[in-house]
């Protein structure tokens, strides 16, 4: 008794795939060039212009400002309503501008215990109604915010309170995901400590796993608020 294994088999489909065909031989598929989408979206005001597009097309709300007084005054602004503490993580810009001092001083509640531990840190920042980051990038191509590790507590203060605030700078304004890639692998080939997360954000947060019905801010913040700071 003779058994035909699995390989066998499918060589002999092929072999009268070939014969019917006409062939000796599989032909080999011609290589395909590499496919790179050419950017047209431009530079300077085109790239903001582009951005704004994209992010308030994924419900983000767009704020533009062309200081850091305004920065403190839209961020409290935004924040007047809330009761709950703002979060504020550490970015260096908001060192350099006081932003927790700042926006104390207009009456608002802050946190910016970037010392505590993980524990009391996610605890605290869950009770938080807003949560102010920089970013590292801005994508224009997709309305897309690059947030790294590097600022402290960035990605916490980003993902856990239901509101989410990001300030960037337009010079941070890039065309596409390919390059915001590309120059974060530059980046990590020049640092000492290579190691990093990313995390990219593109409007609120949504999900349509039940029943394909789109739900916002049900694994995330639920509003989120861009502020561009043209200088």
């Amino acid at each position: 008794m003779t058994t035909t294994s699995n390989s066998d088999s499918q060589a002999s489909v092929l072999d009268l795939v070939r014969s019917a065909l006409g062939r000796s031989v599989t032909l080999l598929p011609a290589p395909l060039e590499p496919f790179v989408e050419r950017s047209e979206i431009g530079d300077g005001s085109g790239l903001t212009a582009r951005f704004i597009q994209e992010a308030t097309g994924v419900r983000a709300q767009v704020h533009r400002v062309s200081d850091e007084r305004q920065i403190v005054g839209k961020i409290a602004e935004l924040c007047a309503s809330q009761n709950d503490e703002v979060a504020i993580s550490g970015a260096e810009l908001f060192r350099e501008m006081d932003l927790p001092g700042n926006l104390a001083a207009r009456g608002l509640s802050i946190f910016a215990d970037h010392e505590a531990d993980h524990e009391r840190l996610t605890a605290r920042l869950a009770k938080c109604g807003v949560g102010v980051t920089a970013a590292d990038y801005a994508i224009a191509e997709t309305g897309t915010l690059v947030l790294s590790s590097d600022e402290q507590n960035a990605l916490l203060v980003s993902l856990l309170p239901p509101i989410h605030i990001a300030v960037v700078r337009s010079e941070q304004m890039i065309a596409s995901i390919d390059q915001a890639i590309s120059r974060i692998n530059n980046e990590r080939m020049t640092r000492a400590d290579p190691t990093r997360s990313i995390s990219m954000i593109t409007g609120p947060s949504r999900t349509s796993d039940v029943e394909l019905v789109l739900s916002i801010g049900v694994h995330g913040p639920k509003e989120l608020h861009v502020i561009i700071l043209e200088m």
